[in-house]
């Protein structure tokens, strides 16, 4: 009885500990959208989805994409797989829509499904999540993001950057590191200052933790060449 206990209290402790996976897994949220939960998205958010987005994720192995439910009645979630859609398309990948978010959702389905496909698949994984909701997804996953230390008081958590700002992705490798990038989408988020220099960097790092396939001197070729139509990486921090 009492081993039958532990063995219990064991499971319950290990619920409660940053999700583990070997999978690399990338957290967005929807693009931009409009104010007072209209339907739809932005014509920036529209470019981000059907441009950027496929540009920065198309090449990063993904076999599962997962969107939080999309619910017609009060909008939420339906910019998420408005985001997800063009990608997904050109991945060949029906995104799974199976857990959702608010008040009533199921705590441990993200948690959940996502292990259920790392014991299948080592192909890395994007989710997509209603930017309102997304201190929830973060909470649910038991990924708890660092303070800034970088001497900056914006007045604002991390986890609210998550929700104002659609380019930020965070980026947790087998490794357990946690990296707070920018799709650096052209002509939406802008070039920042010596940031080809610096997504080179970021290049090597995902190449070291074996994130991507390529080596960094062919992405920094190819980065040079697509400079001004493309998109890279830009780290904000490593967690």
């Amino acid at each position: 009885m009492l081993a039958i206990l532990l063995l219990y209290t064991l499971a319950l402790f290990s619920t409660a500990l940053s999700i583990s996976i070997n999978n690399t897994l990338y957290l967005i949220s929807n693009a931009e959208r409009p104010s007072r939960r209209r339907p739809g998205l932005t014509p920036v958010g529209m470019d981000r989805a059907k441009s950027c987005i496929p540009s920065v994720f198309g090449a990063l192995d993904l076999g599962l994409i997962v969107v939080c439910t999309p619910d017609i009645k009060t909008n939420i979630c339906i910019p998420a797989n408005t985001t997800a859609a063009p990608l997904a398309a050109s991945l060949g990948l029906v995104p799974d829509t199976s857990c959702s978010t608010g008040d009533d959702a199921d705590v441990d389905c993200i948690g959940d499904l996502l292990r259920e496909y790392a014991t299948k698949s080592t192909q890395s994984i994007l989710v997509i999540w209603d930017s309102n909701d997304m201190d929830d997804l973060l909470e649910n996953l038991n990924l708890e993001l660092a303070e800034n230390n970088d001497g900056i008081d914006t007045g604002e958590d991390d986890e609210d950057d998550l929700a104002i700002y659609a380019d930020i992705i965070l980026i947790k490798n087998k490794k357990k590191h946690i990296i707070e990038a920018s799709m650096n989408c052209t002509g939406i988020d802008g070039q920042a200052a010596g940031s080809f220099y610096v997504a080179c960097a970021v290049r090597l790092w995902l190449f070291i933790y074996n994130l991507v396939p390529s080596p960094p001197l062919s992405f920094g070729l190819s980065l040079f060449v697509s400079r001004t139509s493309h998109s890279a990486f830009v780290p904000l921090r490593v967690r």
